[in-house]
């Protein structure tokens, strides 16, 4: 690992990662619009059908191709799977302006099942970087996530706004594109490449589970769980804009919100990769969803623009950073030479989790209303603090986690 120049990494890193949210961010959150406005899909059962097989087609494909991505990465590299999810990206995105709604689930399914880029430069990141400067590295590249969703929120909006959707497809391609460029400058563990991982045949279907210990098996849980929480009122943040203004200020007004929103990430994500390396992390967690809790809960009463832009921003203050919370224990209770199948199961956890969250909220959206969305989905934060806690509890007790992380 000292052969690698982490910090450099870092910066190649963090440019590729925020030209891809920025893509990924100027298409995705105008899907739902897309589909009403751009398709035609008014009725209300069959919009709610569209949104929930556009994103539980994408996570499904994370879920099964993000190991296998993870287990190629311990063999061969992780620059390779970075260049293959950018490059592969660039060309994929913009069909899906031109094709039916069918057509556009199918293509979500097969460029989620080629992407997989924030998992590989989070990989990438916890090889390359010492144990004692992950939470900040991590923190640092969560603002790329966010700050590039940020400027695609604003691109995507602005460009449906003055032009239509499709040159937002096309928008999200060309950043793809120069994201594969950085992606380029980037360099691997040296030592983790020398070695070879031989294949090991199995004999039946519990064999071929990874040997994890339960430490690593509870975090995959809690990545499940809070992929689910975490996302289960995003497909209807532009409906519910939509609701509150002008039918042709809706993708403008969704762009700007989530930009500002983003910001807000941006400060958590800093601030709880520095608190991290310095803070017993389940001291964190209570704040957190306590405080998500509150803003999604007014996020569901509120009915107006400004309201609604400040319980957003409050929930990612509060919320934007437990995913580097949860990689820093992730990584802590791994060997550095298991850490990519580890993050690859963590993706996947995570993809399961946001497909739940895809149909029930799916579900709810068909038979409820909009806001009772945003009231379940606060519910459950306050429900899960008692088992993030229980389960840190049993990871901190784990023996390689106590012999590597003070």
């Amino acid at each position: 690992m000292g052969q690698v120049n982490w910090k450099q990494n870092l910066v190649m890193l963090w440019a590729s990662q925020i030209l891809i949210m920025s893509g990924f961010s100027a298409m995705a959150p105008f899907v739902p619009l897309y589909f009403k406005n751009g398709l035609n899909i008014t009725e209300k059962g069959e919009l709610a059908f569209y949104v929930t097989m556009f994103n539980l087609c994408g996570s499904l494909a994370y879920a099964i191709f993000l190991p296998i991505w993870g287990k190629l990465s311990d063999r061969f590299g992780v620059k390779i799977m970075l260049l293959r999810g950018t490059f592969l990206g660039c060309f994929l995105f913009p069909l899906m302006g031109y094709v039916s709604a069918n057509w556009m689930i199918v293509i979500r399914f097969i460029s989620a099942a080629c992407s997989g880029t924030t998992a590989a430069s989070q990989l990438m990141l916890v090889r390359t970087t010492p144990d004692n400067r992950q939470g900040v590295a991590l923190g640092v590249f969560s603002t790329a996530i966010w700050g590039g969703s940020m400027l695609g929120y604003v691109i995507g909006g602005l460009i449906i706004a003055k032009f239509d959707y499709v040159f937002a497809f096309w928008m999200c391609g060309i950043l793809y594109f120069i994201a594969g460029i950085f992606v380029l400058f980037t360099k691997d563990d040296p030592d983790l490449m020398k070695v070879k991982i031989k294949p090991v045949r199995r004999k039946n279907f519990f064999a071929m589970l990874p040997k994890f210990t339960r430490a690593v098996w509870l975090l995959l849980i809690l990545f499940t769980v809070t992929g689910f929480i975490r996302t289960f009122e995003t497909p209807y943040i532009a409906l519910k804009v939509e609701q509150m203004t002008a039918k042709a200020a809706a993708a403008y007004w969704t762009g700007i919100i989530s930009a500002i929103v983003s910001g807000g990430a941006i400060i958590s994500g800093v601030i709880n990769g520095w608190l991290c390396d310095r803070v017993p992390i389940r001291k964190l967690i209570v704040p957190i969803f306590v405080l998500s809790a509150i803003s999604l809960f007014f996020q569901g009463y509120v009915n107006n623009i400004a309201g609604f832009t400040i319980a957003r921003t409050m929930l990612y203050l509060a919320a934007g950073g437990i995913s580097p919370l949860l990689q820093k224990v992730l990584s802590g209770a791994t060997p550095r030479k298991k850490r990519g199948s580890v993050f690859g199961f963590s993706s996947t956890a995570n993809g399961i989790g946001i497909m739940a969250a895809s149909i029930v909220s799916g579900w709810v959206f068909a038979h409820s209303s909009i806001n009772s969305i945003f009231y379940i989905a606060g519910i459950l934060c306050i429900l899960v603090i008692p088992l993030i806690l229980s389960f840190f509890r049993i990871v901190r007790r784990d023996a390689y986690y106590r012999s590597h992380v003070s």
